[in-house]
């Protein structure tokens, strides 16, 4: 399968936990997506300085304590000038290895 797929009952439930210990969330977790659970996502997001969307996105599922220490993080970019040591690197190892006595 492509893309990313739909929550399942049991994710929806820890996500409604989490919001509920943060006291957003007021009612019992259930497992389905819902106004409630919406609207406390909404709750919640506005109090941590995200953007209030209600959705479940990878930064605010870090705020929960339910996501990965690297959300919102870009890929480490490699330094300036790493293409240059890269090809320095590999020109003194030919030069090294022209330089081995045979």
């Amino acid at each position: 399968m492509r893309g990313q797929q739909a929550p399942t009952p049991e994710r929806i439930n820890e996500i409604q936990s989490a919001l509920a210990r943060s006291g957003a969330y007021t009612g019992e977790p259930s497992g389905k997506w819902d106004d409630s659970s919406t609207d406390a996502m909404k709750k919640f997001q506005s109090a941590h300085g995200l953007t209030p969307t209600g959705k479940f996105d990878a930064l605010t599922l870090q705020k929960l304590g339910l996501g990965s220490d690297t959300a919102g993080l870009g890929a480490p970019t490699p330094p300036p000038n790493a293409a240059a040591n890269r090809l320095l690197s590999q020109k003194v190892q030919r030069d090294e290895a022209k330089n081995e006595p045979e």
